[in-house]
C-alpha cells in the first residue's frame, strides 16, 4: 500500500487530511477509508525506479503542435504554458509534436523537416529552458507508421536524423521521445526493431541525452515486458501511459468507440445506485463485465478503483525489477465528463502511486477536456493543481 494500510479516499485527501486553508471553495471530500489487507501490498513487485532528474513533475502542452495544425484542436501554445507551469513548481513539460503533414515535412525522401516548422519548436524549448524547464520532444500523431510500418519507418528515422543533429547542443534538460502511443500493426517486435535504430541514430549525435521509449499498445504497462533496450545505455527510459480503467477515464469521448458512451462512472466504485450501460456496450463482453463488476463490488476490489490503479504500476515495478532500467509516466488524467470529486480522486491516486514508485510523470493537459490549466484566464483547475502537485 502507499503511505500506509490505510488508504485516505478523500482520496484526493487533501481537505479529509490534512488542515490546509481552501484558496477557494471546492465541494466537500470523501470521508470513508478503506484498509486494504496485508496480502495486498505484493510487496515482491513494489520496485522503485532510479531518480531522473529534471523530469519529476510535469505537464503536457497537448493539443497544440500534436493537431494537424496549429489550432485545429482549439489550443494553441503560447509562452503563458511555460510560466504557468514554472509558476506551479513543475520541473518539466512534455510537448508532443506532429512532424509529418504536408505544411511541416516533405513527404518523399530525404523528408525534410521545412524550417519555418523546426523553428517553432526552437520556440518551445526557448520558452522551456528559460523558465528552468526541462522539455520532452515527443514524435506524435504518426497515424500512418502504425497502419504501415514498414513503408513509414524510414521517414520517422529522418526525422530523428534532424531533430538530433539540430538540438544536439542543447543542454541535458531536452529530452526525447521516439514514438507516442505504438500501436495496431506496429507490433512489438517491429516496435523493437524501429526503437533500436532509432536510438543508434540519435545517439551519433547525442551520445548521453534522455530517450524515452514507448511499449507497444498505446504506450500500456501491460507491454513493458515486451519492449527491448539497450542494457548498457543508462539514458534509455521506459516510458507508458496511464488511462486505466478506461470505461472511467474516457467516459463520453466522442473520439472514442462507442461502448465508452456511458457516462456517470465515478472513480472510486462502486456507485451509490447501480448504473445502466450505454447499449452499444452489448458487443463487447469485456464491458459488460467491467459493468457488472462495478455495479456490485466492494472498492478494494471494485474495476474502477485503486486496485487498477495499483496492478498497472505493479507492471511498471516488475520492468524496473527485471531490467534495471528507469521508467517515466508521460501520459495520465481524467476527462471531464467524470465528475469533479472523481476526476481529482483519480488524478491524486496516480500521481501519488507513481511518485511512491519513484516514477516521473506529466499529467495529460490537452486544453479541453482534460485540461487542468486554463491558459486564457491563466487560472488552474484548483482541485487538480492540489490533486497534482500537494
Amino acid at each position: 500500500m502507499f503511505r500506509a494500510a490505510v488508504v485516505c479516499l478523500a482520496l484526493v485527501g487533501l481537505a479529509g487530511c490534512r488542515s490546509a486553508p481552501e484558496p477557494q471553495p471546492l465541494p466537500p471530500y470523501r470521508e470513508d477509508v478503506v484498509v486494504l489487507d496485508d496480502s495486498l501490498k505484493r510487496p515482491d513487485v513494489i520496485a522503485v525506479s532510479k531518480p531522473l532528474p529534471g523530469f519529476g513533475r510535469g505537464i503536457n502542452l497537448g493539443n497544440c503542435f500534436d493537431a494537424p495544425s496549429e489550432g485545429a484542436w482549439g489550443t494553441r501554445i503560447s509562452a503563458t504554458h511555460f510560466e504557468m507551469a514554472a509558476a506551479a513548481g513543475l520541473d518539466h513539460v512534455r510537448l508532443p509534436v506532429r512532424f509529418t503533414t504536408a505544411e511541416r515535412m516533405l513527404s518523399e525522401p530525404p523528408f525534410t523537416i521545412k524550417e519555418e516548422f523546426f523553428k517553432k519548436v526552437d520556440w518551445a524549448i526557448d520558452q522551456a529552458l528559460a523558465r528552468n524547464l526541462s522539455i520532452i520532444v515527443t514524435v506524435s500523431n504518426y497515424d500512418a507508421i502504425h497502419q504501415e510500418p514498414a513503408a513509414h519507418k524510414e521517414r520517422l528515422y529522418a526525422i530523428w536524423r534532424q531533430v538530433a543533429k539540430r538540438y544536439a547542443g542543447r543542454p541535458e534538460k531536452v529530452a526525447f521521445e521516439i514514438l507516442s502511443e505504438p500501436n495496431s500493426k506496429l507490433d512489438p517486435t517491429l516496435l523493437n526493431e524501429i526503437t533500436a535504430e532509432a536510438i543508434r541514430i540519435i545517439r551519433k549525435d547525442n551520445p548521453k541525452r534522455i530517450i524515452m521509449a514507448d511499449p507497444y499498445y498505446w504506450s500500456a504497462s501491460d507491454f513493458l515486458g515486451s519492449l527491448k533496450l539497450p542494457a548498457d545505455d543508462p539514458n534509455v527510459v521506459g516510458e507508458f501511459h496511464m488511462y486505466q480503467p478506461a470505461l472511467f477515464t474516457h467516459q463520453g469521448a466522442d473520439w472514442m468507440d462507442p461502448w465508452y458512451r456511458t457516462v456517470g462512472v465515478v472513480f472510486p466504485g462502486p456507485p451509490s445506485k447501480p448504473i445502466e450501460p450505454d447499449p452499444a456496450t452489448l458487443s463487447q463482453p469485456w464491458v459488460i463485465k467491467f459493468f457488472e463488476e462495478y455495479n456490485q463490488k466492494p472498492i478494494e476490489w471494485n474495476p474502477s478503483g485503486p486496485m487498477t490503479v495499483f496492478a498497472h504500476f505493479d507492471n511498471a515495478a516488475r520492468w524496473v525489477r527485471q531490467t534495471g532500467k528507469r521508467v517515466y509516466l508521460g501520459e495520465f488524467g481524467a476527462i471531464d465528463f467524470a465528475d469533479r470529486r472523481s476526476r481529482e480522486n483519480y488524478v491524486w491516486l496516480v500521481r501519488t502511486e507513481a511518485e511512491r514508485r519513484g516514477i516521473g510523470w506529466a499529467y495529460w493537459d490537452d486544453g479541453s477536456k482534460f485540461r487542468a490549466m486554463n491558459v486564457k484566464n491563466r487560472t488552474w483547475h484548483e482541485g487538480l493543481r492540489r490533486a497534482l502537485l500537494e
